[in-house]
């Protein structure tokens, strides 16, 4: 089955605070088909993630905060 793109910007709050914790957070959001991480904040609370099918953005905030955010801090603290 076809699936339409419903592409664009979001920004996901920050857990991780080191460069290491961002770097590789950043990452595997890059490394994830369809998606890719655009810039951190000046005051790094916030990850701006580019991705290409965005059915709900809070949906897509949880998927990385609980999913691979949670993973980076369990494997780098």
């Amino acid at each position: 089955p076809l699936r339409h793109s419903k592409p664009g910007i979001i920004s996901v709050p920050l857990d991780v605070t080191s460069d290491t914790e961002i770097s590789v957070l950043g990452n595997l959001i890059s490394l994830t088909p369809g998606s890719l991480s655009l810039d951190v904040s000046e005051d790094r609370k916030h990850l701006v993630v580019h991705a290409m099918f965005i059915e709900d953005p809070d949906d897509f905030r949880r998927e990385i905060k609980q999913g691979m955010e949670h993973r980076v801090k369990e494997a780098l603290r």
